[in-house]
């Protein structure tokens, strides 16, 4: 049997750490290694626990989820942090997605759901509450586009590279893109990999709000 993924929860309310990590345990896929109280707590652990997985509240006192998740993502770009939060603020979402989370789930979403979006994170995909997902592609569509890349990036991505990357910006999933491309979903994450080294950015956001606002894609 595979094991499970390690989760840190990190919160500042004691009864939906206790709550989230006995849901969580009835998963066996998932456990909980760990629970911090703010953000300053949860970098700590993560240093010490290495788990595969933290969700992060957005606020936090003294230290907040945003910051903490930058920190940790700096040190172990390999943990996956998805926000788990109340807060549907446009500015708290794109500061987390850009400070290197994987998600932003609200935390009204059924409990079936929360463990589909955190499978979908550890498979290498984003997860975004359904209620936010339409206001991150309405933010992307609506944005001007920023100043010309130049040829440096645009020269480096290969036809195949863009492809991908052109329905990865319409929403389509792996298993959608390698469809849709006669491709193994294995090669789909090659190509998403490359795509995300050479824009220097960490999820499948990143990669969608970089490319419509330098204008890689139309």
């Amino acid at each position: 049997m595979e094991q499970a993924t390690g989760v840190l929860v990190a919160d500042d309310h004691a009864l939906f750490r206790d709550g989230l990590t006995s849901l969580i345990g009835r998963w066996p896929d998932f456990e909980v290694v760990g629970t911090a109280a703010d953000g300053a707590e949860a970098i700590s652990l993560a240093r010490c626990l290495h788990p595969r997985l933290v969700l992060m509240d957005v606020r936090m006192e003294p230290v907040g989820g945003v910051e903490a998740t930058a920190r940790i993502c700096a040190e172990d770009p390999s943990v996956k942090v998805v926000m788990l939060t109340m807060s549907r603020l446009g500015e708290d979402v794109y500061q987390a997605l850009r400070s290197g989370a994987d998600g932003y789930v609200i935390k009204d979403e059924p409990a079936h759901r929360l463990h589909d979006y955190l499978a979908a994170v550890m498979r290498g995909e984003t997860a975004l509450s359904s209620a936010l997902a339409a206001q991150v592609l309405a933010e992307l569509t609506g944005s001007p586009v920023g100043h010309d890349p130049g040829p440096r990036v645009c020269d480096t991505l290969t036809p195949r590279e863009l492809d991908v990357l052109r329905l990865l910006v319409d929403g389509l999933s792996n298993e959608e893109i390698a469809r849709d491309l006669h491709l193994g979903e294995t090669t789909v994450k090659k190509h998403l990999g490359r795509v995300m080294d050479k824009l220097h950015v960490r999820n499948r956001v990143q990669v969608a709000v970089y490319s419509v606002r330098q204008g890689l894609v139309p």
